[in-house]
C-alpha cells in the first residue's frame, strides 16, 4: 500500500512536471474557473490524468445534470474540427484505448476532462454517473471526421449519461464549451 502510494505521488508530481516542461499547463485556465489536476490512473496503455473544478468552488456549468434537459437532437455527436489546440492522433488513439479499457471505471461530477500524451477528452458541463467509457464514441467520432496527424475537434448535441453538452480532443484540458 504504502508503495502504490508512493508511486501515484511520484507519477503526480511527474505528470505536473513533464506539464510544465512539455507545454501543458499544471492547472488549466477556464471561463468555470481554474482546473486542477484531480488525479492520476494507471491504465494498459499507460497513465491517464484527470482534471477538473476544485472541491467546494463554485462554478456556473458544475450545475447538476437535471438543469440541462435533453434536446431532440442531443445525441447526433455533430463534429466541428479545428486547426488550434492540436494534439497528436498517436496520442489521442492511446488515449481513446485507455478510456475504452477503462470503460465502467466511474469519473465523477467534478472532472471535466481526461487527458494522455498531450490528448485530452474534455466536456462543457458536469456530468453526474459519468464513466470512461462514454466518451470513447464521440472521441471516436472526433479521430474519424478530423484529420491528419494532429488532431482537433468536437461534437455538439453530445449525450453524455442523460446530459446534452458538447465533448472536445485536444491538447488541453479546459477550453470545451456548448
Amino acid at each position: 500500500m504504502f508503495f502504490k502510494l508512493n508511486v501515484a505521488c511520484i507519477l503526480a508530481a511527474l505528470t505536473v512536471f513533464h506539464g510544465q516542461v512539455h507545454g501543458s499547463p499544471a492547472a488549466a485556465n477556464s471561463d468555470d474557473g481554474d482546473l486542477v489536476l484531480l488525479s492520476t490512473q494507471e491504465t494498459p496503455n499507460g497513465n491517464i490524468t484527470i482534471w477538473g473544478v476544485p472541491e467546494g468552488a463554485s462554478s456556473s456549468k458544475r450545475t447538476a445534470a437535471a438543469s440541462f434537459p435533453m434536446k431532440k437532437r442531443c445525441g447526433t455527436n455533430d463534429v466541428k474540427c479545428s486547426t488550434s489546440h492540436t494534439a497528436d492522433r498517436t496520442s489521442c488513439v492511446q488515449l481513446v484505448g485507455s478510456l475504452s479499457a477503462n470503460s465502467g471505471k466511474a469519473v465523477g461530477v467534478s472532472p471535466r476532462s481526461i487527458c494522455q500524451g498531450g490528448c485530452c477528452v474534455s466536456w462543457a458541463n458536469a456530468v453526474s454517473g459519468l464513466t470512461q467509457g462514454e466518451l470513447v464514441n464521440s472521441a471516436n467520432d472526433v479521430l474519424n471526421g478530423c484529420g491528419g496527424d494532429t488532431i482537433s475537434g468536437l461534437t455538439r448535441d453530445t449525450s453524455l449519461n442523460g446530459v446534452c453538452t458538447s465533448q472536445c480532443l485536444s491538447n488541453r484540458p479546459s477550453g470545451c464549451e456548448n
